[in-house]
């Protein structure tokens, strides 16, 4: 059975003392992949939409995993301010209503994480494994002030061994905040600073948070003559060039019907946006999506907003995210290079770019280590292309350490720089990788070369260490001698 008092606060340990990012996504650094979002929407009671009744208020998450054993969400701290215009009628968000703890008697009916209108809640799902898989501190504190407006602080840890982090996904539902509202009101939820200490943040698995993205504040009327409701495709991530379709969006009306549902756009790089109707006005239920061109992934792209109109003359909106991202191009490269004085070096420089965009590759620096005036006895030549080819016959004043430097720039001006050590060698018999150094990795590489299928030592004679003209396992014999019993050195007199 879980420790539930002492989880919870082992909990709030844990969230006070964690490093916390202040900047929001996408300034925000320790965010380190597409911006993390918390969404809030709004749902009217469809069995009853006149007050008093019940609203309801979700929480959604969209959450990537660029590095699932770095990123994955294992905290929440979420609190929210609740107001309302109409001062004369309660709104309360009542306890009995928003149960957060599974344990010891689950009221899963009235629980926060519960699966609402056909919605998944993951946190309801990994409980009902039954493998206590979902988390181990769940808190919710819910308080008023003297204003009316009211107070809700979510905490959330994953602290079992049992426990799944949150994973990727988009608009994942959360939570399910339920109001009880008495008369016609508009309802606004906010982030707030509440208590003190407590910011709206996630926390990844390395105990490193942050504040993630949101639209906050949100306001919604409840009651007669409320407006139409939209719920917005998921956010979209595009890398190319093209024409693109959202997920499906869908718009309804309580008391009319939808008559038109319009597109306003914020940002850049993104054109011919228009809705598309699966199921068109006028009706109460409207269901579509969006088309869109993206003439120029090199910008930033921007914020879709949709909205929706009824029949008497009332509207909502509701707003989506085209992350327009340029990938950086990458060059491959080998960190080392080793090759013999009096030899000729073809060092192949090729680059890949995840967009497919065309890229250039510019030869930037060749110089000597330490002393970066010395030139080349014969310099090289690179060939330029996607592979390139430098091409450098060395000689004996060549001997030494040098430094080549390329840079791959795509057509959005995102580069890529990478450089690669030459060692240029005298051959010495024994050294049979030809890394300058005789020892212990020169007998392994003339095993694998003897009885592993291994490379052949380059040129061939490195290996001939007792200079017998025959490369065998006397040789390895030889070095080994040589390396750990005071042997003679390899070579010939």
């Amino acid at each position: 059975m879980k420790k539930y008092l002492f989880l919870l606060a082992t909990g709030i340990f844990l969230l006070g003392f964690v490093g916390l990012s202040w900047a929001q996504c996408p300034e925000d650094t320790v965010d380190s992949g597409i911006c993390d979002t918390l969404y809030v929407d709004y749902y009217q009671n469809p069995e009853n939409p006149i007050p008093p009744t019940e609203v309801y208020f979700t929480l959604q998450v969209t959450h990537d995993l660029p590095n699932p054993a770095l990123d994955s969400i294992s905290a929440f701290v979420v609190p929210l301010k609740f107001t309302h215009t109409n001062p004369a009628a309660y709104c309360s968000i009542p306890e009995w209503r928003n149960k957060a703890n599974f344990y010891p008697n689950p009221d899963t009916a009235n629980n926060i994480f519960r699966h609402f209108r056909g919605i998944e809640n993951r946190m309801m799902s990994l409980y009902e494994q039954g493998n206590e898989a979902e988390w181990d501190h769940t808190g919710l504190v819910i308080e008023y002030d003297t204003s009316g407006a009211a107070y809700l602080f979510l905490s959330l840890v994953a602290m079992g061994s049992e426990d799944h982090r949150w994973w990727e996904g988009s608009k994942t539902l959360l939570a399910t905040v339920t109001l009880l509202v008495e008369d016609t009101m508009t309802i606004c939820v906010d982030s707030c600073q509440w208590p003190t200490t407590g910011h709206l943040s996630f926390t990844r698995g390395d105990a490193k948070q942050y504040i993630p993205r949101h639209f906050m504040p949100v306001c919604k009327v409840a009651g007669p003559g409320s407006p139409p409701s939209v719920m917005c495709p998921p956010e979209e991530w595009r890398h190319t060039n093209g024409t693109f379709q959202t997920g499906p969006f869908v718009a309804w009306s309580e008391q009319g019907q939808i008559t038109s549902v319009y597109t306003d756009f914020s940002g850049s790089g993104i054109t011919d946006i228009e809705v598309v109707y699966m199921e068109p006005p006028p009706a109460s239920y409207v269901e579509g999506y969006v088309a869109y061109r993206v003439t120029d992934h090199c910008m930033a792209g921007g914020t879709i907003s949709l909205l929706t109109f009824d029949d008497i003359g009332m509207s909502d909106e509701c707003l989506f995210p085209i992350f327009v991202l340029n990938n950086p191009p990458a060059l491959d490269l080998t960190d080392i290079v080793h090759i013999c004085a009096e030899d000729t070096l073809q060092l192949e420089v090729s680059v890949s770019d995840p967009d497919n965009d065309s890229v250039e590759i510019a030869w930037d620096a060749f110089w000597f280590e330490p002393d970066s005036l010395q030139v080349p006895t014969n310099p090289p030549s690179y060939d330029g292309g996607n592979p390139g080819i430098l091409s450098w016959t060395t000689t004996e004043a060549d001997t030494g350490t040098w430094i080549s430097s390329f840079s791959a720039t795509d057509t959005c001006g995102a580069v890529d720089t990478q450089q690669v050590t030459i060692l240029v060698l005298i051959p010495q018999c024994g050294d049979c990788n030809a890394d300058g150094v005789i020892n212990s990795a020169d007998v392994v590489y003339l095993i694998d070369y003897l009885f592993r299928n291994g490379p052949a030592p380059d040129p061939l004679w490195l290996g001939d260490c007792n200079c017998d003209q025959v490369i065998n396992s006397s040789d390895v014999v030889y070095l080994i001698n040589y390396l750990f019993k005071g042997g003679p050195p390899p070579g010939c007199e």
